[in-house]
């Protein structure tokens, strides 16, 4: 089985080539790490004193062990089927490389990055979040987060594992990149 990770910035164009990598390959599996997000209520959640507000940004806010978990059991089913190879795993997280149990089951390792005025930008056009930022929130915590993350990321041992996609390139761009790397493996199998 392939591994694929995408990460990056937030609005970034994760979710948007994880789901045109779903298009692609039909029979993918796919884990998002929205979905491992623990409640506002969990005392695992951080609160942000200033603001009243989750920080969201921050990788104790998601259950890691669990989403690392789901992936193996995955991978695990996977190899024990009697299928053909070409299987595929999609990854989907902003934080998924900065945690090197879950990062080092990824085959495939992309990142996303965007300057700060098209993040901010991108940002206030999006309205799909359940709580709904604090004004001050992506200047204050989001992006300094942000770039803790990458600065923390670019230290591990498989840094130069990754590869790095500008995410104000086009959605089609970036898949490309990454669809000519999947055929590479593939091929190789």
């Amino acid at each position: 089985m392939l591994t694929v990770g995408i990460s990056g910035i937030t609005c970034g164009g994760k979710s948007s080539i994880a789901n045109l990598l779903k298009s692609t390959f039909p029979r993918a599996r796919f884990v998002c790490q929205d979905d491992f997000y623990f409640s506002c209520g969990d005392s695992k959640s951080q609160e942000l004193d200033s603001i009243g507000h989750p920080n969201w940004d921050s990788l104790e806010s998601i259950d890691m062990i669990s989403m690392t978990r789901k992936v193996q059991e995955i991978i695990d089913e996977v190899s024990n089927e009697k299928l053909p190879t070409q299987n595929l795993l999609i990854i989907d997280g902003f934080l998924i490389f900065n945690y090197p149990p879950l990062a080092e089951l990824c085959d495939l390792k992309y990142f996303l990055t965007l300057p700060f005025e098209e993040c901010l930008a991108r940002r206030r056009k999006r309205t799909s979040y359940n709580i709904p930022d604090q004004p001050s929130y992506f200047s204050d915590v989001a992006w300094p987060m942000y770039l803790l993350h990458l600065k923390e990321m670019q230290k591990l041992s498989f840094a130069n594992e990754i590869q790095y996609l500008d995410g104000t390139a086009s959605l089609h761009e970036n898949l490309k990149r990454i669809l000519k790397d999947i055929e590479t493996y593939f091929d190789g199998v």
